[in-house]
């Protein structure tokens, strides 16, 4: 398995901006709720990382929450990012009501695809800034029921006023795999 820089979701300093009612749409569909903003100073970096991150929190139970950057610092690796987010659903097995999952998908540093899924036998290969979520990493069976063959999926599990844990996330699954380019197809 290939050494990557030990990145440390603690090192993430986030601080509340604000929050306002909003309104904006998912897979075409209008949402409205509240969207939080964030000013996230990466300090794993010395520089090139400062971020505000938006937060989005419908009102409808069912609704996605939505987390996503609205500004990146100036790094190559990076270019881009303001157009991706991470969504969190609501979890519906019992010992899960009230928690919402995110499917663990690395970006992909080779852009040939939007994303690597990754599923339960690669949980040991994944980068080791990874370990400060391994106690949040389930599978999506465990968490929601499905008739898909997505079962084996890896999620990330977060209470819905967690957005430190939901930002953390999008920094180990985009932000940090980007800079690593780290990809576990073999």
């Amino acid at each position: 398995m290939p050494r990557y820089r030990r990145y440390r979701l603690a090192k993430l300093d986030i601080s509340a901006l604000g929050e306002r009612p909003a309104a904006w749409t998912f897979t075409r569909d209008p949402v409205s709720g509240t969207e939080y903003t964030y000013r996230v100073v990466d300090t794993n970096f010395r520089t090139r990382n400062g971020w505000e991150f938006l937060v989005r929190v419908p009102k409808g139970p069912d609704d996605r929450i939505e987390v996503r950057p609205r500004a990146a610092p100036n790094l190559k690796a990076w270019v881009g990012l303001e157009r991706r987010s991470i969504t969190l659903t609501r979890a519906r097995r019992a010992g899960y009501r009230g928690w919402y999952y995110c499917q663990v998908s690395l970006a992909d540093p080779t852009s040939e695809r939007t994303k690597d899924v990754v599923h339960g036998p690669e949980r040991d290969s994944l980068p080791s800034w990874f370990d400060d979520l391994r106690s949040r990493i389930r599978l999506k069976k465990t968490v929601r029921a499905t008739k898909a063959h997505d079962g084996d999926q890896l999620v990330v599990i977060a209470r819905p006023d967690e957005h430190d844990v939901m930002i953390g996330v999008f920094f180990a699954t985009k932000v940090w795999v980007l800079k690593e380019r780290v990809s576990l197809q073999a």
